[in-house]
């Protein structure tokens, strides 16, 4: 965030510098200077570099207090931690412009017996193509790479945290268009594939989404969205009302959600934002409706910038209710309810032009009716950060 704000005031005093400049030419004083063909200027504005990048490169230390998100018998380690971020811009050139971003991290555990590392990569690579602010499109590809441990119980038979090596890449294309000066709609597509190390839960996604803008001034803009999901597995199975696998069966996915969001300035030297997100998704099988269930989400962000301080605060909690799966035994056992919660606070401090320290702290709380899937985790990390602009 802070890079990129740099980014757009460095690109905002070249621009002025090169008004300058001509305006300079231009303008006659007392003892004018030789006018500068416009060829000369033509020239010059050309010799400019089209290309902006930044790049970073981070590393800290901390401790996670459960490495496997476990009920009982909690494991904790301290853990190194390090990546690299990095953003190529082609600056626009008439209606045009593309850029590429890279950002990888891993973390070694030193004390974890049954899991010694995580790491993900994340690459982004859009084409765009404006008409002023009244009309955009764009092209976005996506590729990631996991390996995390998962709290993947929300569609499985049971509960079951695991380590997944997950790969994925996503394509589609956006348009933006701003009908009123307050107003825009928005509409995506996306086509994702995501394969698994063990291959069990590779599948095919196709997404859609529209979105309708309200932005009244330049300190607020809501939007509502609806999105409609389609997931179709390889080989997955399946699954009976009692929770047996169905074999010759295929297993596929539709989720449909709403979200409203909400993105506020909160003063006129736009230190303090804030972001809200509610929202509703259902989850349905193609089958018994074994792993149906309806979700409920709110999240909530708040941000503080100066030139030389960040601090980030998010908060999130979502409850999901199933409707077929049951906890317990019994002539009516009750359904099966989740409740899942997450904060995070982040504090930067630049002490020099290239150099940033910075402190993470990172909280999760689930619970279930079900005990045994439940858990509660903390992690803390201090770092520091280099970074270079060009």
């Amino acid at each position: 965030m802070i890079a990129r704000r740099r980014l757009l005031l460095r690109m905002a005093w070249a621009f002025g510098s090169t008004v300058a400049m001509v305006r300079a030419q231009l303008v006659p004083t007392v003892a004018p200077a030789p006018a500068v063909p416009p060829a000369t200027m033509a020239a010059l504005l050309a010799s400019l570099s089209p290309w902006s990048s930044t790049a970073s490169v981070h590393t800290g230390f901390g401790y996670k207090n459960n490495l496997l998100l476990s009920h009982a018998g909690e494991e904790g380690s301290g853990f190194a931690r390090g990546g690299i971020e990095a953003f190529l811009w082609h600056l626009p050139r008439g209606r045009v412009d593309y850029f590429a971003m890279l950002n990888a991290e891993g973390t070694r555990y030193s004390s974890g017996s049954s899991v010694d590392h995580e790491a993900e990569a994340y690459a982004q690579a859009e084409w765009r193509y404006r008409i002023d602010d009244r009309f955009k499109f764009s092209i976005d590809l996506q590729g990631y790479y996991l390996d995390e441990i998962f709290d993947v119980s929300d569609t499985d038979v049971q509960r079951v945290v695991a380590q997944l090596k997950v790969s994925g890449v996503t394509v589609g294309p956006k348009v933006r268009w701003a009908f009123l000066p307050w107003a825009w709609i928005e509409a995506q597509g996306i086509g994702k594939r995501e394969t698994y190390r063990d291959g069990l839960n590779n599948n095919h996604v196709g997404d859609g989404t529209v979105r309708l803008g309200w932005r009244p001034g330049e300190r607020f803009e809501a939007s509502f969205a609806g999105m409609e999901r389609s997931r179709a597995f390889d080989s997955r199975s399946q699954y009976s009302v009692s929770g047996r696998q169905l074999d010759g069966t295929r297993l596929k996915i539709a989720e449909r959600e709403a979200e409203f969001r909400s993105d506020i300035t909160w003063d006129a030297a736009a230190h303090w934002k804030s972001t809200t997100r509610m929202g509703a998704l259902t989850y349905r099988d193609n089958g018994s409706g074994y792993f149906n269930y309806h979700a409920r989400k709110v999240e909530q962000s708040v941000d503080w910038t100066t030139d030389d301080w960040l601090v980030e605060v998010e908060g999130m909690a979502r409850r999901l209710q199933f409707g077929v799966q049951t906890v317990g035994l019994g002539i009516n056992p009750p359904a099966r309810v989740k409740e899942e919660y997450s904060a995070r606070c982040r504090i930067e401090r630049k002490v020099s032009e290239r150099w940033t320290i910075y402190g993470e702290f990172n909280w999760e709380r689930s619970r279930c009716n079900d005990p045994i899937a439940s858990y509660n985790m903390n992690e803390g990390l201090l770092g520091v950060r280099w970074s270079w602009e060009k």
